[in-house]
């Protein structure tokens, strides 16, 4: 990507590996800033902005554009009662009362009366199920630890969990020796 559109207008940022390869600490940040976006109804080029955010906190791109395909028309008859029932409970109305009106009159919640109710609950769903997402990731997500790569150890092998690597130390000073343990009883050489 060196030398694209891309990398001359977000410079290194756009080749940064958190960006495309998930770990605990990219994904749960793209969930962070993507979840929110997700919720928020009507909202046109919701990747764009989910893009944007995940530039600026270093959270996974691929996961923050996913995010984007959960809210779809397939999506909205679960979506937009939960934003306007939460949008509402926290405007002071009853549970009971707005439960009731939702499945009475679905159709009410495409009004402009229930803008700020859905867009307050949008607002709460989001940032309470993003700071959720957050932290459950961030506790119960184990990173691998990193692979040894072949260009790291000499050539044609990989040096495993207790072998030696007998590449001369970087520093030029001379490696130890290592220490043969004593013959036993029983393990004289054979004349």
């Amino acid at each position: 990507m060196r030398g694209t559109f891309l990398h001359n207008w977000l410079g290194d940022k756009i080749l940064d590996k958190s960006l495309w390869i998930p770990t605990r600490a990219s994904v749960a940040r793209a969930w962070l800033v993507g979840w929110p976006i997700t919720v928020i109804p009507f909202l046109p080029g919701q990747s764009i902005f989910a893009c944007i955010a995940a530039l600026c906190v270093r959270g996974n791109l691929l996961l923050a554009i996913g995010l984007q395909f959960l809210s779809t028309p397939l999506t909205a008859p679960v979506h937009l009662p939960a934003c306007y029932l939460v949008g509402e409970v926290v405007r002071g109305a009853s549970p009971k009362a707005v439960w009731r009106e939702v499945r009475s009159k679905p159709a009410h919640l495409l009004t402009g009366s229930a803008v700020t109710s859905l867009y307050l609950g949008a607002a709460v769903i989001g940032i309470v199920v993003g700071a959720a997402g957050y932290a459950i990731l961030q506790g119960t997500w184990k990173d691998k630890p990193r692979a040894r790569r072949r260009s790291d150890t000499a050539p044609g092998f990989l040096v495993g969990e207790g072998e030696a690597d007998s590449r001369p130390p970087v520093d030029g000073s001379v490696p130890p020796v290592p220490v043969k343990p004593p013959l036993g009883q029983h393990d004289h050489p054979v004349p």
